[in-house]
């Protein structure tokens, strides 16, 4: 008879061992109730939601978008320009406050200990004191992060920027 049991979470323990007992402190750290915090890494390039807990760290979302940047062109349309990528600015932070609802946001409560909102520039700053950012994510932002890089580079560096604010966390 063979049992095949899968895990609820998952484990980013890899162990061989020949021996004559089971190894479970593995399994016994699944069972530990640890907090859940969420990042949301934004820059000019795309998103990246994500969430941290234990040593488990999982990617919610990602976005990639293509700003436009400032130029010195145009002569007459110089303004019109500037409105145009003034508006997609205020589009893609639109946008990242709604998928922070999404993501962070269950049955009207926050599903997240702490929030931690990185990134270069000013986008980020941007996104926190947009009228559309939700308060209740509000009442759980535990930072602003300053990261050189977006996407996966941009949250390992959050993460590591942030780790006096979370404490308990074995992923750090």
């Amino acid at each position: 008879m063979t049992l095949d049991i899968e895990p609820f979470k998952q484990i980013n323990v890899f162990s061989y061992k020949c021996q004559n007992t089971f190894e479970v402190q593995p399994l016994k750290a699944l069972l530990e109730d640890d907090e859940k915090f969420g990042f949301c890494i934004v820059d000019g390039n795309g998103l990246l939601l994500a969430t941290l807990q234990g040593s488990t760290k999982e990617i919610l979302h990602r976005l990639t978008v293509q700003l436009p940047k400032k130029h010195g062109r145009g002569g007459q349309s110089a303004l019109r320009f500037a409105r145009i990528r003034e508006e997609k600015r205020a589009n893609y932070v639109r946008k990242v406050c709604e998928m922070c609802v999404q993501a962070f946001i269950t049955n009207d409560l926050p599903n997240v200990k702490g929030l931690f909102v990185a990134g270069s520039a000013q986008l980020k700053t941007n996104v926190i004191e947009s009228d559309l950012f939700d308060p209740r994510l509000t009442k759980v932002l535990m930072g602003v992060v300053d990261v050189s890089y977006g996407q996966d580079n941009g949250l390992a560096q959050a993460i590591a920027q942030s780790q006096d604010a979370m404490g308990s966390v074995r992923y750090v």
